[in-house]
């Protein structure tokens, strides 16, 4: 049996959640997968007695494909699937440290060619990767700030960034950023806030995560 699985931390502890749908297959788990992927973390492989046995990680880099690059590793704070060039300068683990880490068997599912064309390749790896970067020591800045919701309108795909860069937060970071978080949830694009406002309904996952901590709500 398959089902769809979130991860989260608490307390610098990695949390498994499991959504209670089942699949036949993994293939079919993974087709569901991909119409949310910023919803869920990966496929979960579970034993006739319902104990978590495997984690199939999507092949793509990113939570919604958009670099369209082979994923080799996960971002060490937030999960998320990263390919080389886009993990540059970020703190990641390899698949076998993410196993070691879980206490659980992991691998990438093979690839797959993905639903829908995209035309933003290329984009994601440097505005994405620099947003997450410079995220902490740059969102009190009004101008930085502007700069991100022109980036997220232009570039749908720089949202990886945001995710990855509010994802990886320190609880007390955020608790001491909160006024701008807000702030910065108040000026998103509309569509944007709207989208992290309805994932606020899935509080562990990537998106929700980062609406409740921009200030969003339903």
């Amino acid at each position: 049996m398959f089902r769809l699985i979130q991860l989260h931390t608490e307390a610098g502890v990695p949390r498994i959640g499991v959504d209670p749908d089942g699949y036949v297959s993994a293939r079919a788990a993974l087709a569901q997968y991909r119409t949310a992927p910023a919803t869920y973390f990966a496929v979960g492989r579970f034993d006739h007695e319902g104990t978590l046995t495997e984690v199939i990680l999507d092949p793509i880099c990113g939570l919604d494909g958009a670099c369209q690059r082979p994923a080799s590793v996960i971002h060490a704070k937030t999960y998320e699937r990263l390919c080389e060039a886009c993990a540059s300068g970020l703190d990641v683990l390899t698949v076998a440290q993410l196993a070691r880490r879980l206490g659980i068997a992991c691998r990438l599912a093979p690839s797959v060619a993905r639903f829908r064309q995209n035309t933003l390749t290329g984009l994601r790896a440097p505005s994405g990767n620099r947003i997450a970067r410079e995220f902490p020591d740059h969102v009190h800045d009004p101008m930085w700030r502007q700069e991100l919701c022109l980036s997220l309108t232009q570039s749908p795909t720089t949202l990886n960034g945001l995710l990855i860069g509010v994802g990886a937060l320190s609880h007390r970071q955020v608790l001491d950023l909160y006024p701008v978080l807000c702030a910065l949830g108040d000026e998103l694009p509309d569509a944007i806030r709207s989208d992290l406002s309805r994932a606020t309904a899935r509080p562990l996952s990537p998106a929700g995560v980062t609406g409740l901590r921009l200030g969003l709500r339903i």
